[in-house]
């Protein structure tokens, strides 16, 4: 049985010209990787690694690593594949293919994920920020002890350079001090993509060939890179480039001169509007428009479309009614937004799950040697690979996590809660393509100290959850979804899949020793805590110790109220799940439930309600044809939109000056 939305999704996305492509693919042998792609994405991660650690870190204006197609990764494809147009017409046997190109886009793409904002970024930041900023005045130093001394830094004289800048991180004690500690981080994120990998494999049959799902998020590199270059011959594209260029031009120069006049839709703040009890309590609420998310809202089903912005608003009257009955005056974090969003992820996981038992059951017979109905042939892995890699993976996350400090049995309820969140953003992705899904503070760490209260949890136990926050803190640069985009995209392409999964493995690896090296090397140059302004350089730090600081100082028990938020999330997005199976044109969608509450659809939901009017009027007077007539204009939008903002970007970190952003959330 297919997932509840998939019949809608594939009626209102690119995905069906796709589609016979996809069978096409299975039927012809699959290329090899080749060698010259794997080393033109090997040199092209190292800068791709630099700019974005530079932007989101140090600068901290501009951010790439928070929606579903990073900006960087799409910029670097362009201009290859404008290069690489020119190549196949004087040199065409030189020219790369389709495949090479989405190979290259692949492991750039995972590799940028390693340093994003929600990945590498927060870990750099907790390394040595305990040790470094504890006093007597805030009373870290008591839990010092707490934190595993072989994945922390905690030598001061090796951690002066790095947070006051002129110095070098090629000085022996500053070597001796971060190389083990990010040598087991390492360790760490290559096992925990590993079981990532595993899991891919073991779905991807299941949602990309039975239930056929529609991938949004791949179909602008896939257009992109067409050998046909069909796309760099509509006129509708070219006018929606040079639309969206031309607005980010503009709004570009009146940054650097005001006296040009802005064109954009942005900075306004709805909850000014409200200043009074109850409706003061929506909070901040900005109004803003950015031409890429309406390109990619475009790329979405009309149901999905609807439910972001509608739950959004949905979140807003929840807060101002908790607000009109009192509940927040005793309780401020009511009506507990994160936890119900948390309890609409576990149902999403449940429910993909669910539908694809008999393939799961099948997929176990083939790892036990027995007869199957499922084949392997054309897998990323064998099936008995990935089966018993997962659990041998897990196995090792759950040991080293032990010997950092949690109990064993705590540390398997912890990644059973990770990868359940890894396969329903992996899902959504799959089936939907939300341009973002970040579920801020609500990862495996906070629900169990949620659910356990930290009176009933050690000061080690405590202290790996703070650590653990680096990867758990928000879900926006997840690698999981780019891991089966890219198997997706070498389907389509007739790529061989075992290969490419290989070569992202490498990929990230690259990005993870790259993303080390950079942020150190120019920490230990400008200093963490000097001339580094991005607040991502010191407020992981102060926000996740901080939160040790109180849970230590003030034991809690179980949060009843918090508990009951996320079950009563998980059943209204259950019935919204069966609902939508059973009732034609429903328009709420639970992925929309789910996404909706977070800091990033705050930015995107006006943005997504624009491009839901626009996909609904052309559906509605022009249908199936039209919509797909009108998909050049909005890829050109999307990578107009791209290209200037990522020159506006790299302009301002060439010449060290504020300059304008394409996207803030």
């Amino acid at each position: 049985m297919p997932h509840p939305s998939t019949k809608r999704a594939v009626s209102t996305t690119p995905a069906e010209p796709q589609a016979q492509s996809a069978a096409t693919a299975l039927q012809a042998a699959p290329r090899p990787i080749s060698l010259r792609s794997v080393l033109i994405a090997l040199a092209l991660i190292p800068p791709n690694i630099l700019w974005v650690v530079l932007m989101e870190r140090t600068d901290g204006r501009a951010f790439s690593t928070t929606i579903s197609l990073f900006f960087t990764a799409v910029f670097s494809l362009l201009l290859l594949t404008a290069g690489n147009r020119l190549l196949r017409r004087f040199l065409p046997h030189r020219a790369l293919r389709q495949g090479e190109l989405l190979t290259i886009f692949s492991m750039v793409s995972i590799a940028t994920a390693m340093a994003g904002v929600d990945f590498l970024s927060p870990l750099l930041t907790l390394m040595g920020h305990a040790a470094w900023f504890a006093t007597p005045e805030n009373g870290w130093q008591k839990f010092l002890k707490d934190l595993p001394a072989w994945l922390t830094v905690q030598d001061k004289d090796a951690l002066k350079g790095y947070y006051l800048g002129h110095s070098s991180l090629y000085r022996a004690e500053a070597l001796r001090a971060w190389l083990p500690p990010a040598l087991w981080w390492t360790l760490f994120i290559m096992v925990l993509l590993w079981v990532m990998a595993c899991l891919t494999t073991i779905v991807r049959a299941q949602w990309t060939e039975k239930e056929r799902l529609t991938y949004p998020i791949v179909q602008l590199p896939l257009a992109l890179t067409a050998e046909d270059g069909g796309l760099f011959r509509s006129r509708l594209f070219w006018m929606g480039f040079a639309l969206a260029g031309g607005l980010n031009l503009v709004n570009g120069l009146h940054f650097l001169i005001p006296s040009i006049p802005a064109m954009t839709f942005n900075g306004f703040n709805a909850a000014e509007w409200f200043p009074s009890r109850p409706w003061n309590a929506i909070g901040w609420t900005p109004l803003a428009i950015f031409p890429f998310v309406v390109g990619l809202g475009y790329l979405l089903p009309v149901d999905l479309l609807f439910s972001c912005w509608f739950f959004f608003l949905f979140w807003r009257l929840e807060k101002v009614a908790a607000s009109a009955l009192g509940y927040m005056a005793e309780q401020p974090e009511f009506p507990y937004i994160d936890e119900q969003m948390l309890g609409g992820y576990m149902a999403i996981c449940v429910f993909a799950l669910w539908t694809a038992r008999h393939h799961l059951r099948e997929v176990w017979k083939r790892a036990q040697g027995k007869d199957s109905e499922v084949s392997d042939e054309r897998e990323p892995m064998r099936f008995r690979t990935a089966v018993f890699g997962a659990l041998g993976g897990f196995l090792f996350l759950v040991g080293f996590s032990y010997v950092a400090g949690l109990p064993l049995w705590l540390a398997v309820i912890f990644f059973l809660i990770y990868f359940a969140i890894a396969i329903a953003v992996t899902r959504m992705r799959a089936e939907l393509g939300p341009p973002t899904h970040d579920l801020h503070h609500i990862g495996p760490n906070i629900t169990l100290y949620t659910i356990i209260g930290s009176k009933n949890l050690d000061g080690p136990t405590l202290g790996v959850f703070t650590l653990y926050n680096w990867f758990n803190r928000a879900y926006r640069c997840h690698p999981m979804p780019h891991q089966l985009e890219g198997l997706k995209m070498a389907q389509v392409s007739r790529t061989a899949s075992r290969g490419l999964l290989a070569a992202m493995q490498l990929a990230a690896l690259a990005g993870v020793v790259a993303t080390f090296w950079v942020t150190l090397h120019v920490s230990y140059h400008l200093g963490a805590a000097a001339r580094i302004h991005g607040w991502s350089s010191l407020g992981f730090g102060n926000e996740g110790y901080g939160r040790l600081s109180t849970w230590l100082s003030s034991p809690t028990d179980p949060n009843r109220p918090a508990i009951t938020a996320m079950g009563v999330g998980f059943l209204i997005a259950t019935g919204l799940i069966l609902i939508k199976m059973n009732v034609y044109g429903w328009p709420f969608h639970a992925l929309g439930f789910s996404i909706s509450g977070g800091w990033s659809m705050m930015w995107a939901w006006l943005s997504l309600c624009v491009a839901w009017a626009l996909k609904a009027l052309i559906l509605r007077y022009s249908g199936l044809r039209g919509y797909r007539s009108g998909l050049p204009f909005f890829f050109g939008v999307i990578l107009g939109d791209f290209l200037i903002g990522g020159i506006w970007t790299l302009l301002g970190l060439l010449f060290d000056m504020s300059i304008y952003s394409l996207w803030s959330g």
